[in-house]
């Protein structure tokens, strides 16, 4: 209902809900698209083909997703089939906030390797609702490193145990949405 909505009684929900909310989605669509090697160089050329595309006219919310559909990464292809319809049914339309949890720790390999084992849970959402879960390490210099992302598809968990490779000092800890990559409750 959007600027429908605004009048005296709610408040000002175009400036209030609208606006913070769409710029959640670009932050998103940013932290999905982006890797270690390319960094957002992904997410730019998208940015640039919708401005020059839709420059001096109206876009709508099909557009953009039909401009992000164009750029997608493989993880954005095969969580949603070559489409984007599950990410914008349930965060542009859609009202759903997830909850996500990690419980996590490290061994060593017996090449001297770091392991993180996990269990990442995704809850207070329906059965079709998914998200790529972006988790990050604390390394034991304090940086943090994006170490991947983890599919996770209505209330579930998913554990697994990852090889840290090159990484022989334990890090910190592991976390989940560090940079607020997914908007979630927590």
């Amino acid at each position: 209902m959007g600027y429908r909505l605004d009048n005296t009684k709610v408040g000002n929900v175009g400036v209030d809900l609208i606006y913070p909310k769409g710029a959640y989605i670009l932050h998103m669509l940013r932290m999905m698209m982006h890797s270690n090697q390319t960094g957002d160089q992904e997410f730019k050329a998208m940015m640039h083909d919708f401005v020059q595309k839709y420059s001096g006219h109206a876009a709508t919310t099909e557009d953009l997703k039909a401009i992000v559909e164009k750029h997608m990464t493989p993880e954005m292809q095969r969580i949603g089939g070559g489409k984007m319809d599950w990410f914008f049914n349930e965060y542009v339309y859609g009202t759903a906030l997830p909850s996500y949890k990690l419980e996590s720790g490290f061994d060593k390999n017996a090449d001297g390797d770091v392991v993180l084992s996990f269990k990442l849970t995704q809850s207070g959402v329906d059965d079709k609702f998914r998200m790529l879960v972006p988790i990050y390490l604390e390394l034991a210099n304090g940086h943090f490193a994006n170490l991947g992302r983890a599919t996770l598809v209505g209330n579930s968990s998913q554990d697994a145990k990852v090889p840290l490779k090159g990484i022989k000092d334990m890090p910190r800890r592991a976390v989940v949405n560090y940079y607020d990559d997914v908007l979630a409750t927590n």
